[in-house]
């Protein structure tokens, strides 16, 4: 089986960054692994001097001249969604914000054409972006949510190849075009309503495959094979594992290496968090870490502390009384 990525980036991101830990770690427990990267052409041509240490650890580079008139992060969906017109045989797709914990040698069952992990480890009815994924399918006259109550998450994915999964991927990939022209840039709508249109082709694999440290993935971690740590909806907190920080992935950028230090970190990922971290948990709970509310408090308090400190004093003075 072959374990592949899909790289799109420049000098001003911190995605090669991300790709270069996770391959560094996928090498690291899986020595023998054949690894494979898809990537464009100018981000290949970015990938010299400090951007080369992948080198070491990539077994094959394919290079991919997608639509001029595409952006940067629809370059990146168009390649992830075209990866069976450029591979052949079984692979598992790795997103590049994760870390490989474990080997991944493993015997998927046959029965399994395409296996993926639910997204945030959560049916429907429990995901905090249930609305949103609701709304996005009523304007892209979408069925998958609708009908199905959950939403896969494409971040990891195993692909068996067969006749079934090489139809899967086309029209995954022009359901995505479809959802672009209609102001929709994420593929995981149009992911999930292919997999309605296959008849539920999907099967379900086990948390430890896709562990969402940041959305209910504790309960996986202990038996994590891949960490996947980056969730758009907390973008703007710190990332509480320590190889996802911005602090750790600004120093692969600044020397281009990745340290003994990290290293030893990569070895063992599974305790690889920040000491000052709390649990999180409770209904109310996180409505009020998911809110708009939240992220303006915390807005506050990153660009005007004094502030902050005011409207906090003011809180405490009101329910002392």
């Amino acid at each position: 089986m072959k374990y592949i990525y899909v790289l799109t980036s420049s000098f001003k991101d911190l995605y090669y960054e991300q790709f270069f830990l996770s391959v560094a770690s996928l090498r690291l427990h899986n020595p023998n692994a054949h690894i494979a990267v898809l990537t464009d052409i100018k981000t290949k041509e970015s990938l010299t001097g400090k951007r080369s240490g992948y080198e070491q650890y990539v077994s094959e580079i394919i290079v991919i001249d997608p639509p001029q008139e595409f952006s940067q992060k629809e370059v990146s969906r168009w390649l992830k969604t075209s990866i069976k017109k450029y591979m052949s045989g079984d692979f598992l797709y790795i997103d590049c914000d994760t870390i490989i914990a474990e080997n991944l040698e493993y015997n998927f069952p046959q029965e399994i054409n395409i296996g993926t992990v639910l997204d945030t480890h959560a049916f429907l009815s429990k995901h905090h972006l249930a609305r949103y994924f609701n709304k996005v399918d009523k304007k892209l006259k979408f069925s998958s949510s609708f009908e199905t109550g959950i939403h896969f998450n494409s971040g990891v994915i195993f692909c068996r190849d067969t006749p079934q999964t090489g139809d899967f991927f086309s029209r995954w990939h022009s359901l995505w075009l479809f959802s672009r022209q209609n102001g929709f840039k994420q593929d995981q709508p149009a992911f999930n309503h292919a997999n309605y249109e296959k008849g539920s082709l999907i099967t379900e694999l086990g948390g430890e495959w896709n562990c969402q440290i940041t959305h209910n993935g504790l309960p996986f971690l202990h038996n994590a094979k891949i960490i996947h740590y980056y969730a758009t909806g907390l973008n703007y907190i710190n990332c509480p594992f320590l190889p996802g920080s911005n602090a750790i992935l600004a120093s692969v950028k600044e020397t281009g290496i990745i340290s003994p230090q990290i290293m030893e970190m990569l070895k063992n990922p599974k305790a690889a968090f920040e000491k000052g971290s709390r649990i999180i948990c409770g209904v109310a709970e996180l409505d009020v870490v998911n809110s708009k509310f939240f992220s303006l408090l915390l807005r506050i308090r990153r660009k005007k502390p004094k502030l902050f400190k005011s409207l906090n004093s003011f809180i405490i003075r009101l329910f002392s009384r």
